[in-house]
């Protein structure tokens, strides 16, 4: 009977262990993992994360300029983020990044080192990138190569005969390190991408799925997407070697992923409504599943969804109430995740947040919420 009794501990431990341990995931090789040691428990970041309890939620004091988040002249000082959750980290560097856009961009960064937040300074007279826009949004148009420290970011052509100006659009990277842009080949226009290590390649979504080789210099077609970026949301998964992409106003609970040999395959659909405005997507570094963050079907919800599993799973902890935005704030913040300290990093002039995802848990499967109708069209 002891021994029965043993063996059932032994089995359940180690099904937890299973599910809630941290993957090995770090980019950059050695050069990467020596940067974040030198970091590991002298940042204010790395102090915090490294006390909080799984499932909980902590705010980190920075130091954030004025105006940080809001559209530069000429621009009536909009703010910059809303209608994405698009920002990104960089293990190398230990910054958080983010390209914002209301008329002007405003490229941010958080570094961890001082604690401190900056403006990358962009030059309005050059279309690498184009500084000015008449309309529009960032939505999905940030995308990062963590192995290469390279933020992509897709911008519209800029014209204005008053000024004399004539400014192409494109899609350009930034190098984290040296702190230069360069210009791709002329592709798709997007309105969402996000770079694929497994192919080594930019995806930008559309009905037709649009991938720019490093290798080859050239775009190509990956074939027809079931989601097709109009108010869609996509996350590269490195833990996974996965694009996952969903949602939007054509396609309004599909998901679908994006395999490491370039295959487009439908997944089970979101439990309720789901894409931009309001709509999160991240990654949690202590599993590689997804956390969703859906207000499209009434209070804040999060979600986790495994794509292996295929299966959605609520988190209440993550969702209305302890979720630490409200009002305006609450969909207007952007999240990047952070491997090395297993947190995701939360930001929006009302602050700075860490969530630290308990993966060991079976969280309740989620029902499913019967999608609204597509609104008619005019005669």
């Amino acid at each position: 009977m002891r021994t029965l009794y043993i063996t059932m501990i032994v089995v359940l431990l180690s099904a937890a262990f299973a599910k809630s341990a941290e993957p090995s995931y770090l980019p950059g090789g050695e050069e990467v993992k020596r940067a974040v040691e030198t970091r590991r428990g002298k940042t204010e970041l790395s102090k915090l994360a490294a006390k909080m309890e799984p499932g909980t939620w902590a705010e980190l004091k920075t130091t954030m300029p004025n105006k940080l988040w809001t559209s530069p002249p000429p621009s009536r000082g909009l703010h910059i983020a809303g209608w994405t959750d698009d920002a990104h980290w960089d293990s190398r560097t230990g910054q958080f990044l983010y390209m914002g856009l209301r008329q002007t961009r405003q490229f941010i960064a958080y570094t961890e080192t001082n604690n401190t937040w900056r403006v990358i300074a962009l030059d309005p007279k050059t279309d690498n990138p184009c500084f000015r826009t008449r309309t529009g949004h960032i939505y999905e148009t940030n995308g990062f190569d963590h192995e290469r420290s390279r933020f992509y970011h897709y911008y519209r052509d800029f014209k204005s005969v008053e000024e004399n100006i004539n400014l192409q659009g494109g899609i350009s990277y930034f190098d984290v390190v040296t702190e230069k842009w360069t210009k791709l080949p002329a592709g798709p226009s997007a309105m969402a991408l996000e770079y694929f290590g497994a192919l080594d390649g930019l995806v930008v979504l559309g009905k037709e799925a649009q991938f720019f080789s490093n290798k080859r210099q050239k775009w190509e077609s990956l074939g027809a997407s079931p989601v097709d970026g109009y108010h869609s949301l996509m996350r590269h998964n490195p833990y996974r070697n996965e694009i996952l992409m969903g949602g939007g106003n054509h396609n309004r609970q599909v998901v679908a992923r994006i395999t490491k040999a370039g295959k487009i395959e439908r997944l089970k659909d979101f439990p309720g409504d789901f894409g931009l405005a309001p709509d999160k997507v991240t990654i949690d570094p202590t599993s590689g599943r997804y956390l969703m963050f859906s207000w499209k079907n009434g209070p804040l919800k999060c979600f986790e969804f495994d794509s292996n599993e295929n299966e959605y799973r609520f988190v209440k902890n993550a969702s209305d109430g302890p979720y630490p935005y409200k009002k305006y704030s609450a969909t207007y913040s952007v999240c990047a995740f952070i491997p090395e300290y297993g947190v995701v990093m939360w930001a929006e002039p009302k602050g700075v947040f860490l969530y630290k995802h308990d993966s060991s848990i079976d969280y309740p499967l989620a029902a499913a919420v019967p999608p609204t109708a597509e609104p008619k069209k005019k005669k």
